[in-house]
């Protein structure tokens, strides 16, 4: 049973954690952190200890998961082959209401497991802000509007999910405005004229991918 509401939660996964550093300072401003499986290695790599590790335990050795039980970290053994871990960290995550989830360790070796780690944002309710991140890129699920805080000149791609419906750029320096796209259309490698810009849509889901070169 969850006992508190956490508002920020942090989800690692098993994928690369290139930057230790960068990632361990996103970690120190969240409520709870959870380990979906082998993101227990991540975890153990960057010295954090995590409040919970989910999933069927086949990507996490038993000497981590030892180790980790020595500091009470609670481990919840889930068995279910119809979710993927990264699926049970978010239906875990979700039951202490959050208002944010950053998920760490998402992207990998593995094109598989990255692709399927994006699209869990379109799972994670849409009430909650949720974000992948990593030291080069921050991706987000948009279906109505987002505004984009950054540094002029740096990178945005916008990558449709769906066909869409109505979609327009503000502060960025290739302008749409109003435009119906298909899926497979890309939006890649435009670039902030100021510090905010704004993509909206009328109907669809897309990605917005904040890159840093």
């Amino acid at each position: 049973m969850v006992e508190l509401m956490k508002n920020k939660i942090a989800i690692i996964g098993n994928g690369a954690i290139n930057d230790i550093f960068f990632h361990e300072n996103l970690l120190h401003n969240v409520d709870l952190i959870i380990c979906a499986d082998g993101g227990s290695n991540n975890a153990k790599k960057m010295s954090i200890i995590p409040d919970y590790i989910i999933g069927d335990l086949d990507s996490t050795s038993s000497d981590v998961i030892e180790f980790f039980k020595k500091y009470k970290t609670k481990i919840i053994k889930d068995d279910d082959q119809n979710k993927t871990d990264m699926e049970l960290a978010i239906s875990f995550a979700e039951s202490f209401k959050p208002a944010e989830i950053i998920i760490l360790g998402a992207i990998g070796y593995r094109i598989d497991h990255t692709i399927s780690n994006i699209l869990c944002l379109d799972k994670i309710k849409s009430n909650i802000k949720s974000q992948i991140i990593d030291n080069k890129n921050i991706i987000e699920l948009v279906e109505t509007s987002k505004d984009i805080i950054g540094e002029k000149d740096e990178i945005i791609s916008i990558i449709p999910l769906t066909d869409i419906k109505g979609l327009s750029y503000e502060g960025l320096k290739w302008i749409v405005s109003n435009k119906n796209t298909k899926f497979g259309w890309f939006g890649v490698s435009n670039k902030l004229t100021k510090k905010k810009a704004n993509v909206s849509l009328k109907k669809g889901k897309l990605l917005v991918i904040r890159v840093r070169d």
